[in-house]
């Protein structure tokens, strides 16, 4: 029954998890047993009419008026697959569009693409189901590579950076009485094309309020404390031109909540909506998404 339950969290938060950059795949400190595995389906919208950036150079972070409304269409797949007893990989791959808008009329789109692809080996080190210590999480440790996918870079609407790189992470997870769980991961992640570095947090928390239906809230946050060129004034390293979108000091702080139904044992329907509160060179969006996930037993079969 765990195992239901684990699936039902992980597709609550998995919804909400990097709606904001695709590229990027969220880890799980609970793997799928050797031959199982899940298959997701997510839509998601996101809008924006501000956004966060330094009005000077000497200014702090403000929030000001986009030219036209931003928004983004994304396709995502998530495949999740249990390889050893301590070892599983995952896949997400998508395809969005964007758009600027201006008064309910088209203005400009962005070319449409497939976007970054990220390819992760997840190794469990500890599984709070079979340790004899009940105070004891879940933890493991996940190494991801990140493929460029086939969009343009240098405007304000790309699907992504354009940049090939990899990402490491630690990851903690513990349930409480079969209802609540808890799980974490940070990490770090490089890029190449002069994409400043980053560091990730990402915080969820899932209660299973009857046997099929489970609630989440999430927090992700995204810092570049290597990089600092910002939109718009100019300061060391250089002047900022639109060629240079890939090289902003680009953070994020993104805060949302999750619904999922579980429909079968294999199947469960999600919803969520986040936000981002607070950032840096980024979007002030609003983001809406929608999940079908499918859980498979090979053995089962």
């Amino acid at each position: 029954m765990q195992r239901l339950y684990a699936f039902i969290f992980a597709v609550a938060a998995s919804v909400i998890v990097l709606t904001i950059s695709p590229a990027f795949s969220g880890g799980s400190p609970w793997l799928p047993a050797p031959g199982a595995g899940s298959i997701g389906l997510s839509y998601t919208y996101q809008t924006a009419d501000e956004y966060h950036r330094k009005t000077s150079p000497t200014s702090s972070v403000d929030t000001v008026p986009l030219p036209s409304d931003l928004q983004q269409h994304t396709v995502l797949v998530d495949v999740k697959y249990g390889l050893f007893e301590s070892v599983a990989l995952d896949l997400r791959l998508g395809y969005a569009e964007s758009y600027f808008r201006q008064h309910g009329t088209l203005r400009e789109k962005s070319p449409s693409g497939l976007g970054d692809v990220n390819f992760g080996v997840t190794y469990r080190l500890l599984d709070e189901a079979i340790v004899e210590n009940e105070l004891l999480p879940s933890l493991a440790l996940r190494a991801g590579a990140i493929i460029a996918g086939d969009y343009e870079t240098g405007s304000i609407n790309s699907l992504g950076d354009g940049g090939e790189g990899f990402e490491i992470s630690g990851l903690a997870g513990k349930f409480f009485a079969d209802r609540f769980a808890l799980s974490s991961e940070f990490g770090y992640r490089y890029r190449n094309k002069n994409i400043p570095d980053n560091l990730f947090l990402r915080l969820s928390g899932g209660v299973l309020l009857w046997e099929r239906l489970g609630l989440s809230i999430n927090y992700e946050r995204i810092d570049t404390p290597w990089g600092s060129l910002d939109i718009g004034p100019g300061e060391p390293p250089g002047v900022f031109t639109p060629a240079r979108f890939p090289e902003v000091k680009e953070e994020i702080e993104l805060l949302g909540g999750g619904l999922t139904v579980s429909l079968t044992d294999q199947i469960s329907l999600g919803f969520s909506y986040a936000t981002v509160i607070a950032g840096r060179n980024t979007a002030a969006s609003d983001v809406f998404s929608v999940s079908l996930g499918y859980a498979f037993d090979t053995y089962a079969f």
